[in-house]
Formats: C-alpha cells, structure tokens, sequence
C-alpha cells in the first residue's frame, strides 16, 4: 500500500530546486513554542544516519524542517509519526524554495510517501 501525502506549491522561484530521499527516520518532531530560531508549530525530521542530498539543492543533510502552514492538516505528520512507530521507510519530496523553508539551510517537505 502506498500512502502519500503533501503540499505542492504554485509558483516558480529560479533559486529552488526540488528532490527526494529514501530512508528511516531518527525521530519526528512539532515546535511547540517559538524558541531557538523556531516557529511554534513546525514540523521537523532527522533522517537516520543523515541524507545524501539531492543533486541541485543547498540544505543541510541532517534535519529537514517544514513551516506549519505546509502542513497544516497534519497529514504528513500523521504518516511520518506512522513511519516512525512502524519502524517503515519513507521518501521524503523536499525543496530549498526559502518561501517554504521554516529553517536557514534547511529543506522543506512538500511531500512524504510511507513505503512497506
């Protein structure tokens, strides 16, 4: 079964470039308050082991961090809190796009699939 869920962006920004990764996730976390560079309510994600980052794109290779508003029905935190639990690979769609980064340096989910 294939579950995906995510948040696709209109627009162009020539600076953004978009990808995926594959790969278990080290722990899944909300930003509760706005603290350390945060804003309450982001969604963050450690890939274990770091990920090799794809071809185009500048961000760090350890978390991704999503602003809340890119998933603010919760979806792709319900599948990776799933992911999690169930010890399952995800593909993670990730972007730099800075309109949808919640983090400097960090990519952005757009998109999450859970694998079997």
């Amino acid at each position: 079964m294939l579950l995906l869920a995510g948040f696709w962006f209109a627009g162009s920004n020539a600076c953004a470039a978009e990808g995926s990764i594959t790969g278990s996730l080290q722990f899944v976390a909300v930003i509760q308050a706005n603290a350390i560079g945060h804003q309450a309510g982001n969604l963050e994600v450690q890939v274990a082991g770091g990920f090799i980052v794809p071809t185009g794109m500048s961000c760090d290779p350890n978390y991704i961090t999503t602003l809340k508003s890119v998933d603010a029905d919760k979806r792709m935190f319900g599948l990776l809190s799933m992911a999690l639990l169930a010890q399952k690979p995800v593909t993670l769609y990730i972007t730099d796009n800075p309109a949808v980064t919640a983090f400097p340096g960090r990519c952005s989910l757009i998109a999450v699939t859970l694998q079997r």
